[in-house]
């Protein structure tokens, strides 16, 4: 009996001591520093003892940039930050290390991502459908009025942020499942302006890439964004430096870095665009200057780098704003000492703190969720990415493109959705809010100072979705000195809108001229003609287009100046015709990349109501290729009737003007065969102008060689006529602007003004 005591007894105490390590132990474990995926998100682990440091960066565009170097002296002297808040460009750095990345992955963005592509929407004219391509080959001024119910709208600003929102989501990807800041490795707040009432509203939950893009949107050159019911623009006007709502974050010392834009002085006060940027930058500066006063002497500290002449839109100078940020941090490290900790403490900091590297996510399934007039299949016809696959962010880019690339939407968007287990990708576009009814406009002007000049200005009406395939119907016209007006009505006949019909009817007016030896004009003949055709063909991707068609012309021809003035003589024109288009110009005002090319035959037979059987052929290829900054493009037209030399002159090509035999006043050469050879050069000599929107200026020069003939037989290189042109060019809104000098033989030399397409 005592002994089964004395083991019972044995077997407490073994129980006891089992029990009191196991206490033990939970207890240790309680207080050691939890591991990455058991920390409290949103919550850094900052030393015992120390300050919660709240960092608040302000707007500011392109100085902004000085915030990364900033940020990287802070993270060497090993200062934990447990807060963020930041206005529009200090919002976009902000959210990115919030988010986890760290100084250094910053300043390569910042000066690695091309910023002219991130503040433009348009798609490069390689990634639109080729009917879009021809649009803007066509009409050069980059802006579509829209009519709605009636009345003429026009987009909320000069940029839906397409191109900036992905650029900002493929960032922040590891953060689509992240829907309150808090729980970011640093928490965060944006701050935005509610532009109904003018009220600073601080974004703190939803979509993180959304609430930066928002913060950012400046008034009139971004696009409202429109978040839980407010209608947001640019943070800095309510609140630039946001001292305040770092404070709310229980900040107990604050970092704040104020990189705000100077005021202009009344020499550069000489525009509409230049006083509205000093009102904004006023109201900027007052409610700066009133968070200033928020901080605390002796204990907050405030960072202003000087950015001198760096203004809002230089990014191209991003990485010297980086490195003045870098150099204002490091004279301040005396000030900043007191808030390091030691290297433990920042490693454990870091651990907490750090986001670790995810691998792109594994696509389950695609889904789209269309809210548009287009039905699905137009939309999933451009769509290739393939369940199963591992998310690709250049391929997801280049789906979203060519969706864009359709030219009907305000905006593509894309986001990561969860369902179960699975992982997917939504992709959302967004119809234009001025739409579904556009106008574009077109300009064209050529003057050699010498009583030649030509004209023309052109409008497009376009009537799109009319059916669930995409229909549409366009009305083109043209005054100067070829009028015209236009209408086709175009059908796409399959869900990737690649197989199409095409109705159309036009009616011109040309003159054509004939010259003496001394440049004067001899005689002048005017051509009115009315032309039905029925087009059928195929688009290939958005790189190129077959066509086949019947046309049918009747005109007249009346000699206006000469010795047959009189009665017009009519004239029937019947003919089947074929043509194949290919392009991949990376834009059509200055090419810096891509081919253009095309081929179209035509054959006028007697049997379709022509008064001859002619064939004609028309042959065109040029090609950009650059080197740094200086760009050669070779080229190559070619028309030409292949059976027939004696023919009426309103079935002749022209040749002379600006490039096309520069020196000779523009079609001043009419022949039944064309040829001419080109090669021009040009270069980026700088760029002036808004940051973003700056525009390049272009030294180039050109060699020519060609000449219109009347028989076959005299086509020789020997009657090749040579001529070149040096000129200077830039874009504009209303398109390429050229100042020019060309000579040629036989004595022909012009100095040309030129506003249009020349490509």
């Amino acid at each position: 009996m005592a002994g089964m005591v004395l083991r019972a007894t044995h077997n407490r105490q073994i129980f006891l001591v089992f029990f009191t390590k196991i206490l033990a132990c939970l207890v240790i474990l309680l207080l050691l520093p939890k591991p990455i995926g058991a920390q409290d998100a949103g919550k850094p682990v900052l030393p015992e003892g120390h300050p919660r440091i709240g960092l608040v960066l302000s707007g500011g565009g392109a100085r902004g940039a000085a915030h990364v170097g900033v940020i990287a002296v802070l993270e060497e002297m090993k200062i934990p930050i447990a807060c963020i808040a930041g206005t529009s460009m200090g919002a976009i750095v902000g959210g990115l290390y919030a988010a986890g990345l760290s100084a250094a992955e910053m300043e390569q963005i910042v000066t690695s991502l091309e910023w002219n592509q991130a503040f433009r929407d348009k798609p490069l004219p390689r990634d639109l459908t080729f009917r879009r391509k021809q649009d803007a080959a066509d009409y050069l001024i980059d802006f579509d009025l829209g009519i709605k119910d009636g009345r003429l709208t026009i987009p909320k600003g000069l940029l839906q942020g397409q191109s900036l929102n992905l650029i900002l989501k493929s960032i922040l990807l590891h953060t689509e499942e992240i829907s309150e800041f808090d729980d970011l490795p640093v928490p965060f707040r944006a701050v935005a302006t509610n532009i109904e009432n003018g009220e600073a509203v601080i974004l703190k939950s939803g979509e993180l890439a959304s609430a930066i893009r928002a913060s950012m949107s400046i008034p009139g050159v971004f696009a409202p964004v429109e978040l839980d019911g407010y209608v947001l623009v640019d943070g800095g006007v309510a609140n630039n430096l946001p001292v305040d709502v770092v404070r709310q974050m229980d900040a107990d010392v604050v970092i704040a870095v104020d990189i705000g834009t100077a005021l202009s002085d009344r020499k550069k006060l000489v525009s509409s665009v230049g006083i509205t940027s000093q009102l904004i930058t006023i109201m900027i500066q007052r409610n700066t200057a009133e968070r200033i006063r928020m901080l605390a002497p002796g204990r907050d500290i405030l960072i202003q780098p000087d950015l001198g002449n760096i203004t809002t839109g230089d990014f191209t100078r991003a990485g010297e704003a980086v490195a003045i940020g870098r150099k204002k941090a490091e004279s301040m490290k005396q000030a900043l000492a007191h808030l390091s900790v030691s290297e433990q403490q920042y490693a454990a900091y870091l651990v907490s703190q750090g986001k670790a590297k995810q691998p792109p996510p594994r696509i389950d399934f695609v889904e789209l969720d269309n809210r548009t007039s287009l039905p699905d299949a137009v939309i999933a016809s451009q769509i290739d990415l393939k369940p199963g696959e591992t998310l690709d962010m250049a391929k997801l880019k280049r789906n979203i493109d060519r969706i864009y690339g359709i030219d009907m939407f305000e905006r593509v968007d894309f986001r990561v959705k969860k369902k179960d287990k699975a992982s997917g990708i939504v992709i959302e576009p967004m119809e234009k809010s001025w739409g579904p009814n556009y106008l574009r406009f077109g300009i064209g002007l050529e003057d050699n100072f010498k009583g030649s000049s030509t004209y023309a200005l052109t409008a497009q009406f376009t009537k799109t979705g009319i059916n669930r395939l995409a229909g549409e119907w366009r009305i083109e016209t043209s005054i100067g000195d070829r009028p015209r007006i236009f209408t086709e009505f175009y059908q796409p006949v399959d869900d990737s809108l690649s197989y199409f019909l095409a109705a159309n009817a036009e009616y011109y007016v040309r003159s054509i001229y004939d010259y003496n030896e001394g440049g004067d004009v001899t005689s002048q003949y005017r051509v009115n003609a009315t032309r039905v055709g029925l087009d059928a063909g195929r688009q290939f991707g958005n790189w190129g287009e077959f066509r086949v068609g019947v046309r049918r012309e009747h005109g007249g021809i009346k000699v206006r100046i000469g010795n047959h003035t009189g009665d017009s003589d009519p004239y029937d024109r019947g003919s089947v015709f074929a043509s194949f288009a290919y392009s991949r110009l990376d834009n059509y005002v200055f090419p810096l990349s891509g081919t253009d090319a095309s081929v179209v035959w035509e054959n006028n037979l007697k049997a379709l109501g022509s008064d001859i059987d002619m064939q004609a052929l028309g042959v065109h290829w040029m090609t950009a290729l650059t080197w740094k900054k200086v760009t050669l493009i070779p080229s190559l037209d070619i028309r030409t009737t292949l059976d027939n030399d004696d023919l009426p002159v309103q079935d002749t090509f022209p040749l002379g003007g600006f490039l096309n035999l520069s020196g000779y006043a523009a079609d001043e050469l009419y022949g039944r065969h064309t040829g001419l050879a080109r090669l021009m050069v040009y270069r980026e000599m700088f760029s002036a102008g808004l940051g973003f929107l700056n525009t390049p200026l272009y030294l180039g020069a050109s060699v020519e060689a060609g000449n219109v003939w009347n028989r076959r037989e005299d086509i020789r290189t020997e009657s090749l006529i040579w001529a070149g042109s040096v000129f200077v060019g830039t874009r504009t809104f209303l398109g390429p602007i050229y100042l020019a000098y060309g000579q040629a033989q036989r004595d022909h030399s012009s100095l040309y003004l030129f506003l249009g397409q020349r490509f």
